[in-house]
């Protein structure tokens, strides 16, 4: 009895001392893991934070650009950096977080981008002409991209929108006479662009560029790839085997004068006018501009010609040579920094047609197409503008910025 005593005795101490040992390192396992756990949940949260904090400040002032380091936060260290990529910027957020032995880190990076205004199939900074006289949308028009104006759509029967239209103040007389298939919002204010530097230093560059002082330039664009620019009062006359061998940058100016455009183009390019000393800056489409490779028909087409001026952008009109004139064609994106895109003479002689434009437009004042009673085009042109969805995704060269950044792409571990 004695011995077995014993025996059952040091049994049970031994399960006994087993089962709590057991015990005390699954309570030491569950402690550990909630300890990673908490350190884990703690770093991520930090470096969420510092992300969204981040990306506030740059909403606020598109230039801020200064790390956070070693910031306190929730227990933790936060650092963020920021790198400039072109038009988008990156924000590089990571948390730590001491938790017993352990130092737990996470890291979250965001990239936001500076969208090209090309974005816009349409953009007016005013629904009018310099003179103040409002230009509705009227029943047969249509937008098929996206459009925006810093003023307000003035609405006359029944235009359609296919894309989303926003506007700083609500369309009149009343928004829901248009069809928004794309859905509309107000209270929508864009910057306007103050000023054409980039493309001007860029044609300016006199390794890479190529610019025109003080004289009218005129440019064709030949079905065989070659560029014609004549300068008749500097005694230019030359033909470029490419749009490359015109400018290597791809920009060309005519500074305080005026620019003449027409032909087929090969290439990709942007040309302009500025003004000096209050001189020029206006481009006259003297014919139809055509891309050689069609993006209605091929997509994946190269050709892109985008039209800066200062003031104006003129479609010309002869009335001595009426049949030359009807119809015409303008294959590229057009940008006004003061002024706007219209046709001359819109409102005099006989209806002239269709105008066709592809690409993106961009206006400070609504020009002045055609004139239309009623339903009923009794001068100048009919509207057929067409965005080139090409450029969502590849702006034309050197075309305005939003000047603000938005989120494309949010990261995490």
């Amino acid at each position: 009895m004695g011995k077995a005593s014993i025996i059952y005795v040091l049994g049970l101490s031994f399960i006994v001392s087993y089962g709590l040992l057991n015990i005390n390192a699954a309570g030491t396992d569950a402690v550990d893991n909630f300890a990673v756990y908490y350190g884990r949940t703690m770093a991520h949260e930090i470096a969420g934070s510092g992300a969204n904090i981040a990306c506030a400040d740059v909403f606020r002032d598109p230039a801020y650009n200064t790390p956070y380091d070693n910031i306190d936060f929730r227990g933790g260290m936060m650092n963020v950096r920021f790198v400039e990529l072109g038009n988008r910027k990156r924000v590089i957020s990571i948390g730590s977080i001491v938790v017993g032995h352990r130092v737990e880190s996470d890291t979250v990076v965001v990239e936001l981008r500076n969208s090209s205004l090309a974005r816009y199939a349409w953009f007016t900074n005013f629904e009018a002409n310099k003179g103040g006289q409002v230009t509705s949308w009227s029943t047969g028009d249509t937008a098929f991209g996206p459009i925006h104006t810093n003023d307000k759509f003035n609405i006359n029967g029944s235009p359609v929108f296919m894309k989303k239209a926003t506007a700083w103040q609500s369309a009149v007389p009343a928004k829901n006479t248009a069809l928004w298939a794309g859905a509309y919002q107000w209270g929508i204010k864009v910057p306007y662009p103050a000023n054409l530097d980039p493309f001007v230093n860029a044609a300016s560059d006199p390794s890479n560029g190529r610019a025109i002082t003080g004289a009218d330039a005129f440019l064709e664009f030949n079905t065989a790839g070659t560029v014609t620019l004549e300068v008749p009062s500097q005694g230019i006359d030359t033909t470029f085997g490419s749009a490359k061998l015109l400018t290597q940058n791809g920009a060309f100016a005519v500074k305080g004068a005026n620019l003449y455009v027409k032909g087929t183009m090969t290439g990709d390019l942007a040309i302009g006018a500025v003004a000096q000393a209050g001189l020029g800056g206006n481009v006259y489409i003297t014919g139809d501009i055509r891309y050689k490779d069609n993006p209605r028909v091929n997509p994946s087409s190269k050709d892109r010609l985008v039209i800066y001026s200062e003031n104006d952008i003129v479609v010309t009109y002869d009335d001595s040579h009426a049949a030359d004139y009807s119809n015409r064609m303008v294959d590229a994106s057009v940008f006004t920094l003061k002024g706007a895109f219209e046709v001359q003479d819109a409102k005099s002689y006989a209806p002239r047609g269709t105008l066709s434009v592809f690409g993106a437009m961009m206006q400070y004042y609504r020009g002045e197409i055609g004139k239309v009673v009623g339903n009923s085009l009794r001068a100048g042109y009919s509207k057929n503008f067409r965005y080139d969805e090409r450029l969502a995704n590849d702006p034309p060269l050197y075309y305005p910025s939003a000047g603000r950044y938005t989120l494309f792409a949010w990261r995490e571990n």
